[in-house]
Order: C-alpha cells, then sequence, then structure tokens
C-alpha cells in the first residue's frame, strides 16, 4: 500500500482520511475519478478510531423521530457487514426497561418493532452467521442470567435487539482505503493542507485549482492540481476552509463538535462471561452503551460540546466520573465500578451539522446525525465542497450521496460499492469461517498457535496467508509483541504494518494496525519490542528505543489528564 509519487493533476482532491473521506476516495476511484486522498495524521487517526465499535442502525434515533437517518443507517449497516464479514459479529442488544425508564416498555417495543420494519431487507444475501433476528421481549429473570450486573430494583425486563459489531473499526477503515488504492486511487497520511490554489473568474468569484501540501513529518512541500476538493475534515472541516486562499471572512458551512469518550476497563472474569451489548440509560434520560469487548467492558460515548480546537480536545476526570455516574445508576451495587477499573479512554469529536436554532451548541447529545454536503460555490467558490454530519455507519451512503453530486449521476442511480465486498474477504456476503479456514489450513508446518492464526484472519482476511508467509521465511517474527494476557499480535504485523500499510509511526503501528493499543495501557517493554521491528523499515537509528520513549511520554501526558483521581 505505499503510495506512488504524486501526480502533477487529479480528478479530485479528498482532504481528511476519516471513514468519510475513505470511502469517498473509493467511491469516487470506482467511477473513473483520478483520486488524491490527504490527512494531516494517520488514516482514521481522528473520529474513525474512537468509536463504540458497533455498526448500528441508532435505534434511539426514533426518539427524536429521525426516521430517515434511522432508515439509512440499517441500509448502511447491512451493506458495510456482508463487505468484510471477517472483521464483524453479529451481537445481541438489550434496552432494559425500569418502572422509572423513560421511555418506558411499552414505548421501547413500538420503537423495536418500527426497527424491524425499517429494516426488512436486513437479511437480504447475509450468511447465517450474520443474519438479524427480530426484536423480542425478555423477562426480568431472563436480563439477570444474561447480564448480572444489572440493577435489579425495579427491572421489568428488556428488549433485545441484534446489532452488528464493527470489531476492529481501524482495520475496517484500512480495507476500504486499501480497495480504493487498488482502483487508482493515491493516499497520503502526514500530509496537511496548508492552502488553495485558486484563480478569480470573471464574475468575480473564486475557482479552486488545487492544493498545497506539506508533509508533517519530513517538512517536504509539494502541490498538485484539481479538478474539485472534497473537504472530509470532519471537525477539522473549519479549519481547512480557513486555508482558503484569497479570503479573509470565514465562510460556508460550520459543525458543532461534539466530544465523545469511551473507557475500557481493566479483563475481568465478570466480562468474559457477558455476551450481550447493553443500551444502560440513567434516570436523567442519558444513556450509554455497555458492550463486552475482548474481555473487558467498553463503555461510552459521552456526548458533550466542546469550543476547543480539535486538536486540543482530551479526555478528563470530569468525563469518566460522567460516564460512571451514567453507568453506575443502572448496576448493582456489588457490580459498580470506580476509576480504579478503567484501563484506558478513547476520544473522538463528532462534527455534527451546526443547527441555528441552537444557539449555545448544549443539544448536541440530540442532534441529528444526518449529514449535509455544501457546494461552496454558493459561497463564491467554485470547485470545492464541504460534507458535514454523518457517522461511521452511513460512511459509504454518504460517499455515494457526494460522488452522485460530483459526477452528475441521475437521481436513483445504485452505486457498484452496494454490492462490492473489501479486498481480503472471500467475497461479497461470504461465511466469515472461509477465512478463518483458509488461515487455519495455509502452511501447517509453521509454528503458530490456532487463536494467532484466527486472530491473523480477523484482521487479514484472506490476507493472514502473507503474514504466515513472512514468518514461514523468518520465524522470529512469530514473537508476541507483548506478554499480556490475551494479547495476540506478532512481530510479523509490524513489518506489514510498514511495508504493506503505510504506517509511518508507533502510533500509526500500535494504534492502527495491530490491536496492541486498543487492549489498554500500553507499556514501555510493548513498545520497545514494536520499535525494535519497526526501526530499520522506517530508517530509526539503533532499535528504536527513542522513538518508544518518546511514544511512550506522549501517552502518559495524555492519560494524566484523565487518570489524575486515580494516579
Amino acid at each position: 500500500m505505499t503510495p506512488p509519487p504524486l501526480a502533477d493533476r487529479y480528478d479530485l482532491v479528498v482532504v481528511g482520511a476519516g471513514i468519510t473521506g475513505v470511502q469517498v476516495a473509493r467511491e469516487a476511484s470506482l467511477r473513473g475519478f483520478g483520486v488524491l486522498l490527504v490527512d494531516k495524521g494517520d488514516f482514521g487517526s481522528g473520529t474513525s478510531s474512537a468509536t463504540t465499535k458497533y455498526l448500528h442502525g441508532g435505534i434511539r434515533y426514533l426518539e427524536q423521530y429521525d426516521v430517515a437517518v434511522v432508515r439509512e443507517s440499517l441500509r448502511e449497516r447491512r451493506i458495510a457487514a456482508l463487505a468484510a464479514p471477517h472483521l464483524v459479529r453479529r451481537t445481541r442488544f438489550l434496552l432494559p426497561a425500569w418502572s422509572w425508564s423513560k421511555p418506558g416498555a411499552l414505548k421501547l417495543g413500538a420503537g423495536a418493532a418500527l426497527y424491524d420494519a425499517l429494516s426488512l431487507n436486513r437479511n437480504r444475501d447475509a450468511p447465517s452467521g450474520l443474519r438479524i433476528d427480530r426484536s423480542r421481549w425478555l423477562g426480568r429473570d431472563d436480563v439477570l442470567r444474561a447480564v448480572p450486573w444489572l440493577e435489579p430494583g425495579e427491572l421489568r425486563g428488556a428488549v433485545a435487539i441484534t446489532e452488528v459489531l464493527n470489531i476492529h473499526p481501524e482495520r475496517l477503515l484500512l480495507e476500504f482505503l486499501r480497495d480504493a488504492i487498488a482502483l487508482g486511487a493515491t493516499a497520503r497520511n502526514h500530509t496537511e493542507v496548508t492552502g488553495f490554489s485558486t484563480r478569480r473568474r470573471a464574475d468575480g468569484s473564486l475557482e479552486v485549482r488545487g492544493v498545497q501540501l506539506r508533509g508533517t513529518i519530513d517538512g517536504t512541500a509539494s502541490s498538485v492540481e484539481a479538478g474539485a476538493v472534497v473537504n472530509a475534515g470532519g471537525p477539522w472541516m473549519g479549519t481547512v476552509l480557513d486555508r482558503l486562499a484569497g479570503g479573509v471572512r470565514r465562510f460556508g458551512p460550520t459543525v458543532s463538535p461534539s466530544k465523545g469518550v469511551h473507557l475500557l476497563t481493566r479483563p475481568s472474569p465478570d466480562a468474559t462471561a457477558v455476551t450481550d451489548a447493553v443500551m444502560a440509560r440513567a434516570r436523567t434520560g442519558r444513556h450509554v452503551v455497555v458492550s463486552p469487548w475482548m474481555g473487558r467492558e467498553l463503555i461510552g460515548p459521552t456526548d458533550t460540546p466542546v469550543a476547543d480546537s480539535p486538536d486540543d480536545v482530551a479526555a478528563d476526570d470530569g468525563d469518566v466520573d460522567s460516564l460512571l455516574d451514567i453507568v453506575n445508576s443502572c448496576r448493582a451495587p456489588s457490580s459498580r465500578l470506580t476509576h480504579e477499573d478503567v484501563d484506558d479512554v478513547t476520544v473522538g469529536i463528532r462534527p455534527l451539522v451546526a443547527d441555528p436554532s441552537d444557539g449555545d451548541g448544549r443539544r448536541s447529545y440530540t442532534a441529528s446525525r444526518r449529514h449535509r454536503i455544501y457546494d461552496h460555490t454558493e459561497d463564491g467558490v467554485a470547485g470545492l465542497w464541504s460534507i458535514a454530519g454523518g457517522k461511521w455507519t452511513t460512511g459509504r451512503g454518504i460517499a455515494e450521496d457526494m460522488v452522485d453530486r460530483l459526477a452528475g449521476a441521475r437521481a436513483g442511480r445504485r452505486s457498484p460499492t452496494r454490492r462490492r465486498p473489501a479486498p481480503s474477504a472471500a467475497g461479497w456476503a461470504a461465511e466469515p469461517s472461509e477465512v478463518f479456514r483458509i488461515a487455519s489450513a495455509h502452511r501447517p508446518g509453521v509454528a503458530l498457535p490456532g487463536p494467532v492464526r484466527e486472530h491473523l484472519a480477523r484482521l487479514y482476511g484472506t490476507r493472514a496467508t502473507d503474514v504466515i508467509d513472512l514468518v514461514a521465511d523468518e520465524p522470529r517474527l512469530a514473537e508476541p509483541v507483548s506478554d499480556r494476557a490475551g494479547q495476540r499480535d506478532i512481530a510479523a504485523q509490524v513489518v506489514v504494518a510498514v511495508t504493506d500499510e503505510d504506517a509511518r509511526t508507533l502510533a500509526d503501528i500500535v494504534d492502527r494496525r495491530l490491536v496492541l493499543g486498543t487492549l489498554g495501557r500500553v507499556t514501555i517493554d510493548d513498545l520497545q519490542r514494536v520499535a525494535a521491528v519497526a526501526a530499520p523499515l522506517l530508517g530509526w537509528a539503533g532499535d528504536g528505543a527513542p522513538a518508544a520513549a518518546a511514544e511512550f511520554e506522549r501517552r502518559e501526558r495524555r492519560r494524566a489528564r484523565w487518570a489524575a483521581v486515580s494516579g
């Protein structure tokens, strides 16, 4: 996946390589555009890697009567899951009802029935392991057997629905990126747009003709011409617009950033035993999702407006307190969590569409998740578009809408991406067991335990054979990168991250190519092991110890912001 040299001109430059930008690059490339995708950070390093880890229809948006968003989300949930069945998993999702709940049991049941009705084709083409069950009511005793940590007092039962766990969203995003590149797109991470090339038209308006770029690691400056530019910067959308040459006023759309923090608990036997996700709702009406994930609980998100620059937003101990207060109000006293139970946090910023009626930005919790596309011709700037809003699940649908407008596609046209598999899937809507069978049977003489082969198949699909081949050629690459319990990443994955997936920093490798960085606090020993493998590939001096030390210090500074109470 190492990018070729930049061309002088592209039909389309996409700014921002979160899920929306990646999907726009994929969609446009498939339809014949020459595409350049750039991001000042890593691919998916912003909000797209700080999610609740679900491809979901957004049942709670029915409370805001946002049926259009739910319909779109349910459609896109199916498309994304069937594109990469090895990277997702069907998960039962419980919506508990207590006597004090709002909405109550009857309204929850009615909402779930509507949710079913809005997804009538949910199982079309789906393999058996990804078929979505109809919602049903579970009595109190059944709920407590499934989720013993719930507060039993006044509990009436729960509505059970089925959602799709996006097990490793960082890897699924890379799959769609890989597809875009296979279709001809050029992708550059750690490459910032520093300005725009424009010309003044006869009517006095501006026309964007290209972008100026700077490498954030090596400082290399370059420029390319573009037929059009799509600003998919998400919460950085305004920052990108501010760099438009020839203008001193702020123009165009704005976003209302909302901070979404998730907690990851320390491993616990209870979390391992529980397989159902729970929408835990406090008496205030606020809710968080509690999801079993790799022997832990992932809890979140917060949904609070922020005024800081997106680069300055971080989780703090107040965010941790807020999440613990909500979830503990639904937990039995013996199962309540403290700061000491929190192993790590993630923070993302949702680029919600700004609502002029919401003057102080305090309604981010109930704000619509629908997307909007802006043609800046209306602002006197031709050739520039911006995308605001949306969410992970609907990234492909947003891209289809965007490229329809760029291409002047007729209304109702069906994009080929609606039935296009990810590159490493065994096929569209394929049984996920096939990729696990391939990884298990490939080169049986290579000494890799079954769980590690399964891990590689989950992350790389049919490309797991390439990782196994690396180990066959160099057996030391079978060594684990960490001794932590449940950690299955091996050194060969570091090689793949650098040589085939364009990872350029330790954070790129640890957080978005391996699973290691998503499993809680990363130790200096872990980082040193990864750096020792990456150093000769990235041209770092020695064994990469200075890079490991610097990355550990950066992570610990970030941790200190929210771990002040627990130490």
